[in-house]
């Protein structure tokens, strides 16, 4: 039986005989200036003054009337100037700006359906042009029945929003760019509307290069829906059969061939001759192969970056690499000078460099580099510490006077200057390479880069240009990806958007991932942060992830995407092993929102035998998968599988058809045999049912006053913790307590008060000590600490921070929810990721969704120890108190004959457990042993019957034999299933 809805689309013919579009002006007399069509009217003052944004079939208006708005502004010498007087007369709206004495002339089109403003003239000395500026009372959402929406018409026309659903009108042009001939199309439509007025529009539009594979067109098109498999440089003509045959094995259409090492230079785009020597020719052959089998594939760069190693590198530099400044020698240079004087000065520049630091330390003098280690900060300014003849390059004299270019560099890459012929020449490089062996796609990876070009401010500019060049010289238009999101780039796009791997909190990050590009366009104070269109960058913590994570598509109304992944086996206290109940959240989602999904590797048939964890989990995927590609589930089957936190288990029914049930996983850990923890509730929503669980045996740390620990704070001097971050009404402090711990030892008092000013899930508070120079903690991951507490149910958060150019902002957060009074002692281990995101943090302390999820903490280098509170209660004063915080080693304990007790009744479970393994039991007949990798060790016998999960609540301990002194730790995570779901 056939579980799908068909639907028919039918063309939606513009007939503009059909569509009465009347441009009016009202006169002087009324106030008023008139700009409207069938579907909309957008009225203001003569004064400039946004008045109404109204849907003509329903008569809603949607302005924002919250505060006064002006419907532009400009900027003159660096002061901003709002509108003054509007005329309107002749098709020409004209600006006064007030004591600026600047006017604007905007030519305004009525063509169907659309509305066309175009600035024709401007007065001189204008900086900048906001000639567009109308805030909505609009979500950007699909379930809504209007849509608002700007089109920049050309390169140099700055719209901050994403089509096609917008909620801030707006549109700037700049002196840097073009100001005259700056062109919008504004549009107000239904929303179904929306998309195939958009098609008509961009299909006129001279100014920017066509393409029907993305945007508008995308969900029309099936190359955004598909999955791919990662290649790294492994794809030859050797081995394209057995690629073929591992696309085959997990239900994939597509590959995605990733640059960089001994696969492709990026820069010139050079093969690997060893591997390619007939250079992409072998490609062109490759992707016929692969085409044949049903295959698509994608070329997948990083952009405009250069690899050092590049002939535009080394041996000599070529003149068109990019750079932040320039410096003028103030003395001679020979090929054996080790310091170089300048005219300019150094003060500000920084000797740090990371991957996803925006900065280099090298200089181009005439065809030498010059890389330094130090600068001075006062004069005489002083580049030393030099590496004379960099990268391969010849040491050389250089005059005084000649000029040093400090290069520009992001990813340990230089780039090209952004008005050069070698940004062209790349970007032609991308076009001729897809032509040539007829790929399918392009992922331009690390444009979110962009800002290298120009600075943040024009990161919206220079991307485009590149994407610009390389649509302009295609022979036909490809499916294209990127790592950051421009206005213009979404009518190139034809899926959105891949986000890198997590190692922990899968399902979380899941449900993170789909909110983020659901809700897309994020505003913080009215302001879109230029970030958060990059992935992984989104901030909305519950409330908006459970808002958006499963409403049908989102604001940009693209093909959604799930990848990449990378499962993840044993490996604490970071790494978080992947399980088949994460795989087949993934799998839902996937199937509920029909998205595709991309796999960074580990599925070639040697590691799938090396770790049948990945095997077990590829297996899962793959039926999701194909469930998926045919359509299998209607509407309403996927509207359940969409929502947030719910879980659902794939299976067939006795007559063949696939089906889902309801399920929950209920995790806990018990941090010690005889510990509070050891015994929990556990409620089970469904019937009564036999107990399905998973063991997983964590490690163990060494005694709280071992030898070995390294201790971070003792709070005897409380001016260690600098106050650094709080919300608005946060107080609190770090103080010296006079109580001792249990142990006889100092402890410290953080007190905090929530007065109110700040939601109680973003009362958060942070107090920090730096390490100068950084801990080394890489035999000590663990931490130690004695609290007491006072039962407000605040949460204390201990973490430990790597130097951002290390740890790209990653953070190892620990959390206790002071929901006790008195003292207890706590062995912190794993880092927290799940919970992060139930509350919301400040934007500069790096709590994306990255730096919780995805990145790691460098144990070797700790440079702080934080204390956060949050969720502090509005108005009341908390405190607790602490003992000396201790980085413990981990250790492996064994833990024999674990046991688990229901409702009174017990189940002896006759192993000897070692950390990373893991015991699953499904049924009395099916209970097994696992090791590290989810390789099978042993059958386990049940002697006794499995007990039974009742309805509702359910006492639940654990209990073994471990090692006496020291805690044994687990988690165990309880299953319990539903009814299946009636689809018929």
């Amino acid at each position: 039986m056939k579980k799908s809805i068909m639907i028919k689309i039918r063309p939606i013919v513009n007939c503009i005989a059909l569509m009465l579009v009347n441009l009016l002006f009202s006169g002087c007399d009324s106030g008023q200036v008139v700009l409207e069509n069938h579907f909309f009217r957008y009225v203001l003052s003569v004064d400039g003054t946004n008045l109404e944004f109204t849907d003509k079939t329903t008569g809603r208006d949607y302005l924002d009337h919250d505060t006064r708005t002006k419907c532009a502004f400009l900027s003159v010498n660096g002061i901003s100037y709002e509108v003054s007087k509007v005329v309107f007369g002749d098709s020409l709206l004209r600006m006064e700006f007030g004591e600026s004495g600047a006017e604007a002339g905007i030519q305004v089109t009525a063509a169907g359906d659309q509305l066309t403003l175009k600035v024709v003239s401007l007065t001189e000395n204008v900086e900048s042009l906001t000639f567009l500026n109308v805030p909505l009372k609009l979500e950007g959402m699909p379930y809504e029945p209007f849509s608002a929406c700007v089109l920049s018409m050309n390169l140099f026309t700055h719209v901050r929003q994403l089509p096609p659903l917008q909620t801030h009108l707006w549109a700037t042009c700049y002196e840097r760019f073009g100001l005259e001939g700056a062109e919008i199309t504004l549009l107000g439509l239904p929303r179904e509307k929306i998309l195939p007025v958009i098609r008509e529009v961009m299909t006129k539009a001279n100014d920017i290069p066509f393409s029907d594979e993305g945007g508008a067109c995308a969900l029309m098109k099936k190359e955004g829906y598909g999955s791919y498999l990662m290649n790294f440089g492994t794809l030859t003509e050797e081995t394209v059969d057995e690629w073929i045959e591992t696309c085959r094995r997990m239900g994939f259409t597509q590959i995605d061939s990733h640059g960089g090492g001994d696969f492709f230079e990026f820069g010139t785009f050079d093969l690997n001759k060893d591997k390619w020597p007939d250079g992409w020719d072998s490609f062109k052959r490759i992707n016929a192969r692969l085409h044949q089998a049903g295959i698509s594939h994608i070329f997948h760069t990083y952009a405009f970056f250069i690899d050092k190693n590049s002939e535009y590198v080394t041996p000599v530099p070529g003149k068109d690499l990019g750079y932040v400044r320039t410096f003028t020698l103030a003395e001679p240079v020979d090929e054996n000078n080790y310091e170089i004087v300048v005219k300019e000065s150094t003060a500000n520049i920084s000797t740090i460099t990371g991957f996803h630091t925006e900065n280099s330390v090298t200089l181009r003098i005439g065809d030498e580099l010059i890389r330094f280690s130090e600068v001075s900060k006062s004069a005489p300014y002083k580049f030393t510490g030099l590496r004379r003849g960099a990268n391969g390059t010849k040491p050389s004299s250089h005059a005084a006077g000649e000029v040093a270019y400090h290069l520009s560099e992001r990813f340990g890459r230089f780039v090209p200057g952004p008005e050069t012929g070698l940004f062209d020449e790349m970007a032609q490089r991308h076009a001729e390479i897809v032509n040539h062996c007829e790929f399918d796609g392009i992922y331009f990876d690390a444009i979110d880069g962009a800002a290298v070009l120009g600075g943040e401010e024009n990161f919206w500019y220079y991307g485009t240009k590149f994407i610009f060049e390389v649509a302009k010289h295609l022979k036909r238009p490809v499916g294209m990806e990127m790592s950051s999101m421009s206005h213009h780039w979404w009518h190139y796009r034809s899926r959105w958007q891949a986000w890198d791997r997590p190692v922990r909190g899968y399902k979380r990050f899941i449900d993170i991932h789909l909110a983020s590009i659901k809700a897309s366009a994020f505003f913080l104070h009215d302001e879109i942060k230029s970030n958060e269109w990059e992935h992984g960058r989104w901030r909305g913590h519950s409330p908006l992830i459970d808002k958006y994570a499963g409403i049908e598509n989102g604001q940009i109304l693209l093909p959604l995407h799930l990848g990449w992944w990378g499962n993840q086996s044993w490996n604490p206290p970071q790494l978080e092993p992947t399980f088949f109940d994460d795989i087949e959240y993934l799998g839902c989602k996937m199937i509920g929102n029909n998205a595709g999904f991309s796999q960074l590797g580990g599925v070639d048939k040697k590691t799938l035998d090396d770790i049948p964890l990945f095997k077990r989990s590829a297996e899962i995927l793959k039926q999701y998968e194909e469930l998926r590609q045919q359509d299998y589930f209607g509407e309403e089957v996927k509207r359940l599988l969409r929502q947030p936190g719910k879980e659902f288990t794939l299976f067939q029914e006795e007559d063949g058809e696939w089906n889902f049930k309801p399920v929950t996983y209920q995790k806990h850990k018990v941090t010690g045999l005889g510990h509070p923890s050891s015994q929990w509730t556990v409620n089970n929503e469904f019937g009564e049912q036999p107990v399905k669980l998973r063991i997983e045996l964590l490690m163990s740390v060494k005694t709280y006053n071992d030898s070995s620990n390294i201790i971070l704070a003792d709070f005897s001097n409380p001016d260690d913790f600098i106050r650094e971050l709080s919300a608005e009404g946060i107080a609190g402090r770090i103080s010296i307590s006079e109580e001792k711990t249990p142990d006889g030892e100092i402890s410290g008092t953080f007190s905090a008060k929530n007065a109110g000013k700040s939601p109680q899930d973003g009362s958060y508070i942070n107090l920090e000590k730096t390490f100068v120079p950084a801990v080394n903690l890489g035999r000590n991951k663990a931490l130690g600490v004695w609290v007491k507490g006072d039962g407000n149910g605040q949460v204390l958060n201990l973490s430990v921070r790597s130097p951002m150019h290390i740890s790209h902002g990653a953070h190892g957060d620990r959390f206790i929810t002071i929901d006790f009074t008195g003292w207890k002692y706590f062995e912190l281990v794993e880092i927290e990721s799940s919970k992060i995101s139930d509350y919301s943090w400040p934007d500069d302390s790096h709590f994306y969704v990255y730096d919780s999820y995805r990145h790691t903490v460098d144990f070797n280098h700790i440079e702080k120890f934080q204390l956060w509170y949050n969720n502090l209660p509005p108005g009341k004063d908390v405190e607790c108190k602490i003992g000396p915080v201790k980085a413990l080693p981990m250790v492996p304990i064994p833990l024999e004959n674990p046991e688990i007790t229901v409702n009174g009744k017990k189940i002896t479970f006759p192993v000897t457990m070692n950390p990373g393994m893991f015991l699953e039991l499904n049924s009395a007949s099916d209970c097994k042993l696992y090791g590290p990798k989810g390789e099978l060790l042993m059958e386990v016998r049940i002697d006794n019957e499995v007990l039974v999960l009742a309805p509702g609540e359910n006492q639940i301990s654990f209990s073994g034999k471990g090692t006496e002194g020291i805690n044994s730790r687990a988690q165990v995570t309880v299953i319990s299933e539903g009814s299946s779901l009636d689809i018929r």
